[in-house]
């Protein structure tokens, strides 16, 4: 899943930065949250200067901070460009060449365009860069700073302990929001059958229209702040609010879409106008309570997703997690100097257990923030199929009333 990264190679040169980012404090890298590219804040940074524009192309008079500051924002634009590569939808060739024996082979010989290190490549340059220092100090004299295997042993199974916990979370947000998405399109397609209670054609094709609508509605407010690039899913579109506008106007009309687009809480409003619509037909009370009883499960969809998105893990284990892995790798070549390793060998041995260890940290942060590398389009995109598709002929009167469970 890693290797998908076509056309993502010229960020390493130049690539433009997600407008008026804020970071996370020390919780690792930008994530882009909260800016809409010309919606929230322009393309410029808190300084009123363009952001990640690479060092090639700074001004002079920069300080080397500010420079330094670019780079990493550059390789952090790289890992939220790469996220759209992820969004994979398996059909049953997917799924053999998933289980193929030549996966091994596939995986090895195509390592080094995997997104996860190329992501980790100043992480890793900055432990290599350690190690030759460490060993060039030791082998010219200038200090012995070999040290005892020991403390490494003795922490080695806590340092374990935390990253495995911290991507079994991660991990398990992940399959949340995908059962979230996955309760979502049921109840979609349950609202779809519904609306053929509709004794108006054109009202029930609407509601239809309607609940396909707060998927697009709910991938959007899950997406709000993702950057904006010709190979990410809002595509050709400036921003994500002119995506919605762009997939809710055909389906939904330019008035209603205004109304959406115009509202706090986008998947609310369309739960609003779903109500609305069904007040407008008139419904048997049995008919009414059902449909409404599906639309209640939206607004439960939209909290849930909220809760994902507002909340991350505990961010004093993620700090300690990553102060504790990043100090341990440090000391790495100065215990494999007591093995009486070659100089080379001790480089080389550090980065591959750096690129082991740092690539399992990167892969729980990956997976922690879910909405971005699930295919909510695809998802979507099949659901007004399913409503295109659909001859809304008016349901015949019920001879008894439908009786309502508890």
């Amino acid at each position: 899943e890693d290797d998908a990264v076509t056309g993502l190679d010229h960020v390493a040169s130049s690539s433009p930065a997600a407008a008026g980012r804020k970071r996370e404090g020390e919780h690792g890298a930008d994530v882009g949250r909260g800016v809409d590219v010309g919606v929230r804040g322009g393309g410029v940074g808190d300084d009123g200067a363009a952001i990640g524009d690479g060092a090639a192309q700074q001004p002079r008079g920069v300080e080397p901070a500010a420079v330094k500051m670019d780079i990493i924002d550059m390789y952090d634009d790289y890992k939220e460009r790469a996220r759209a590569t992820r969004r994979t939808v398996y059909g049953a060739t997917e799924w053999r060449k998933h289980r193929s024996t030549k996966r091994y082979f596939r995986s090895m010989f195509t390592a080094i365009r995997s997104g996860v290190l190329r992501g980790l490549a100043l992480e890793l340059l900055m432990i290599v860069a350690v190690a030759g220092a460490v060993v060039g100090l030791s082998v010219s004299g200038v200090a012995q700073l070999a040290i005892p295997a020991m403390p490494l042993t003795l922490t080695a199974p806590a340092l374990g302990l935390l990253i495995t916990y911290r991507t079994n979370q991660a991990y398990g947000r992940w399959w949340e929001a995908r059962k979230i998405w996955g309760a979502v399109i049921n109840k979609t397609r349950d609202l779809t059958r519904q609306a053929h209670w509709f004794r108006n054609t054109e009202r029930a094709k609407r509601f239809s229209a309607l609940a396909v609508a707060f998927g697009y509605a709910l991938n959007a407010h899950c997406l709000l702040g993702t950057i904006s690039n010709p190979s990410n899913h809002i595509g050709e579109h400036a921003t994500v609010d002119d995506k919605l506008e762009s997939e809710l106007t055909p389906l939904i009309g330019a008035e209603a879409t205004a109304e959406v687009l115009a509202a706090p809480h986008r998947p609310v409003e369309v739960c609003r106008l779903l109500t609305r619509c069904i007040s407008e037909e008139g419904l048997t009370p049995q008919m009414e309570a059902r449909v409404d009883e599906t639309i209640a499960f939206f607004s439960d969809f939209g909290g849930m997703c909220d809760r994902l998105q507002k909340t991350p893990m505990p961010l004093t284990y993620t700090r300690h997690t990553a102060r504790f892995l990043f100090t341990w790798l440090c000391f790495v070549p100065s215990a494999l100097l007591s093995t009486g390793l070659g100089a080379a060998q001790i480089v080389v041995a550090t980065f591959a257990i750096a690129t082991l260890m740092l690539g399992i940290d990167e892969m729980g942060v990956q997976v922690e923030e879910p909405f971005s590398i699930l295919p909510m389009d695809s998802y979507n995109n099949g659901l007004r199929a399913l409503h295109e598709y659909a001859t809304f002929v008016p349901a015949p009167t019920p001879k008894r009333p439908i009786p309502v469970f508890a």
